[in-house]
């Protein structure tokens, strides 16, 4: 005698709602953590394009000519003296204390340490490097260059390390924020007491 209920009609019905239900689950899991995944990548994009441009408008750019000084007794360029500003027009102020600057020719790579003081009318020691004159509208701190100034800092290398003529030399000076200036120049065949670096 057939009730008109069967019983694995029923079941049937019973295990596809289950399946329905564990589909549904797998998707909202599976969305979540696509969702956390884009906005944990659009957050990191966002914190390189700050950091991107808070280092363009916080870098120096040269102004004018690289000047070279003879090393006593050698025909070669012991102390270099440059003129840096900041690049951008109201960039942020960049701290020159902290910078790290380093010395590469053919055959040696330095760092050299900051003098201190670091503003100094004095040449450095050997193996440092100091600011030695400041200019422009700015609060006429030597340490710190705001937008409107520039310093003009000596960069003295161990006689040992000093290039010779026709060799290159490179170096950069990396403040603590900001982009790092690098200055190549090859020292002139003939070298006065004060040469300019082509």
């Amino acid at each position: 005698m057939h009730t008109g209920w069967d019983v694995e009609t029923g079941l049937t019905g019973l295990e596809g709602a289950l399946i329905l239900i564990a589909f549904v689950i797998v998707a909202s899991v599976f969305s979540f953590t696509i969702l956390g995944s884009g906005f944990f990548a659009t957050s990191t994009a966002q914190d390189v394009v700050y950091t991107g441009v808070d280092q363009t408008s916080s870098s120096l750019m040269i102004v004018g000519d690289v000047y070279g000084y003879r090393a006593s007794g050698r025909d070669a360029v012991d102390m270099l003296r440059v003129t840096l500003r900041p690049s951008a027009a109201g960039g942020k102020p960049m701290d020159l204390s902290g910078s790290v600057l380093t010395y590469v020719t053919q055959d040696s790579l330095l760092t050299l340490r900051a003098s201190c003081p670091l503003f100094s009318t004095v040449p450095p020691l050997p193996g440092r490097w100091s600011v030695c004159d400041i200019s422009g509208t700015g609060d006429g701190n030597a340490t710190v260059i705001q937008g409107g100034e520039s310093v003009t800092i000596l960069v003295r290398v161990p006689e040992t390390d000093a290039a010779v003529s026709g060799e290159p030399f490179t170096f950069t000076l990396a403040p603590p924020a900001g982009t790092a200036v690098t200055v190549s120049r090859i020292v002139p065949s003939r070298i006065t007491d004060v040469v300019i670096l082509a």
